[in-house]
């Protein structure tokens, strides 16, 4: 039995996206007079000055995919390094218990109904099939989630770990946004890094993710650190921190950045400077 219910996109689509932010980075290189940057670093273009610009485009930006030992040499990730000690090593054994658990639950939905099902308790299960290295998992990286949150309530170590989330603490001077998903009018909105660094770290709080509704899957609250905005009593995710756990990706961190709460944030307030398609925020008069 194969069970895969993790939404990474196909290769063709991904193939895509490359091929659109790599058109994007020669548009935005010839508006500012720079360069392309080669290879997968933070930055995507050089200006004329020799500062580094950081292009992001799209529903949802992934600001980094990391293993292990990448977050353990990092100067303000490392924090996020027992979410991947919450998994075992043997990835085949996670996978072989994970089908249990789901496949105990599917039997038990098709045998109950899924109003029965969905009425079934996690101690429930826990004693029906026995120790389970995916629920151990998951319970150890709910407790590993609530000790992130803790550190990030301090702003300090916010502001650092966005930094190096974004910038690669210092590395990165810009971050350029097509807006293509708040205005829609697709023009590149640019932010300093100093600017980007105090909005959101003024702005952003941590918390964690409530326990899923898959009925066939094992729901554990906190499976994800979020930083979250508090729009008048209305929170929205603005950033999302999650272990990505599949075939061929396993023990991974992944950062997401949603596009529409994140540019609303930063174009709140600031002032405006444009140059033919580029809109400066931020950058003085």
């Amino acid at each position: 039995m194969s069970i895969n219910r993790r939404r990474a996109p196909k290769s063709e689509v991904s193939r895509k996206k490359k091929l659109d932010g790599h058109a994007g980075e020669l548009e935005y290189a010839g508006l500012i007079g720079g360069e392309v940057l080669p290879g997968v670093g933070k930055g995507d273009v050089k200006d004329r000055q020799g500062f580094l610009h950081s292009l992001k485009s799209g529903k949802k930006w992934q600001l980094f995919l990391y293993n292990e030992e990448r977050i353990r040499r990092s100067r303000s990730l490392g924090l996020l390094a027992p979410c991947l000690e919450s998994f075992a090593w043997d990835k085949k054994e996670y996978f072989k218990h994970r089908e249990k658990c789901i496949a105990f639950k599917e039997t038990n939905q098709r045998e109950r109904g899924k109003a029965m099902a969905q009425k079934l308790t996690n101690t429930e299960v826990k004693k029906a099939i026995g120790r389970n290295v995916y629920v151990l998992s998951k319970e150890r990286l709910a407790f590993a989630t609530s000790g992130v949150c803790e550190k990030l309530r301090d702003k300090k170590q916010l502001r650092r770990f966005l930094d190096e989330a974004i910038f690669n603490a210092g590395e990165v001077d810009f971050l350029v946004v097509r807006d293509t998903h708040l205005l829609g009018d697709k023009v590149f909105k640019v932010f300093p890094r100093d600017i980007v660094l105090d909005v959101f770290t003024s702005a952003l709080a941590p918390s964690v993710s409530n326990a899923g509704r898959v009925a066939v899957d094992y729901n554990v609250p906190g499976q994800k650190v979020l930083l979250r905005y508090d729009n008048e009593s209305n929170p929205v995710n603005v950033i999302e921190i999650e272990v990505r756990n599949d075939e061929k990706h396993y023990r991974l961190i992944r950062c997401n950045m949603m596009s529409k709460y994140a540019l609303a944030l930063l174009l709140n307030g600031l002032g405006v400077r444009r140059c033919d398609c580029v809109t400066l925020y931020g950058v003085g008069p």
